[in-house]
């Protein structure tokens, strides 16, 4: 299938407890911690996951899923795919780029700002397997790294933003979304033998660079 557009509801979260559902446990002999979170009962006494057996020995204080299916076992941070999340950099040249003109500056003092970075995007896999890329008018480019129980469908994505803050500005809006799935980008749809796409790849991977 070459690469085509949907209108898709994109919501916006981050890495804090409320929108990945975690929280800070204190550990405990045995298979309980004592959780913190801000709530009318700031301190529980919790069990660790059932039959979760732990692959190397955690700190005295952690963070642990308070979400239903993962409740209990530690949370280190990592999307679905075994990555760690970031929010989309577009190239320093491109009108995305320019439209966001106060994060300039930094990227300008920070040179390892300078490369662009595709976003972390959560979505429903049944529809876009790990990998797929998309971009996402007012983010950039972003690739399927993560899921979510409440992300069902193929109108609904959710997109990784470094702070809560970013996370509140962006909100929840409906775009057309350019969508690009594994292995079936223009370049690829082209009747040419696979060296030769291989050297477009590149070539438009240095265009990307910049624009």
């Amino acid at each position: 299938m070459p690469p085509f557009k949907r209108e898709i509801e994109c919501t916006a979260y981050c890495s804090c407890g409320y929108c990945c559902k975690w929280e800070w446990g204190l550990l405990l002999p045995g298979s309980l911690y004592l959780g913190f979170s801000p709530s009318l009962m700031p301190f529980k006494l919790r069990t660790r996951r059932k039959g979760y057996k732990l692959s190397s020995k955690l700190p005295f204080i952690a963070k642990y899923w308070t979400a239903a299916s993962l409740e209990g076992a530690p949370y280190y941070g990592l999307t679905s795919n075994g990555r760690y999340p970031a929010q989309a950099r577009p190239p320093i040249f491109s009108k995305l780029s320019l439209m966001q003109y106060r994060k300039l500056l930094s990227r300008v003092l920070l040179p390892w700002k300078l490369l662009p970075r595709h976003g972390t995007i959560a979505a429903d896999t049944d529809f876009y397997p790990f990998g797929t890329r998309m971009f996402v008018p007012g983010y950039g480019w972003g690739e399927v790294e993560d899921r979510g129980s409440a992300i069902k469908g193929a109108k609904r994505i959710d997109l990784y933003h470094r702070s809560h803050n970013d996370a509140l500005v962006w909100g929840r809006r409906k775009l057309t979304v350019l969508v690009v799935l594994p292995g079936q980008s223009t370049i690829d749809g082209l009747p040419i033998p696979g060296a030769v796409k291989g050297l477009l790849k590149g070539l438009d991977w240095i265009r990307h660079l910049l624009f």
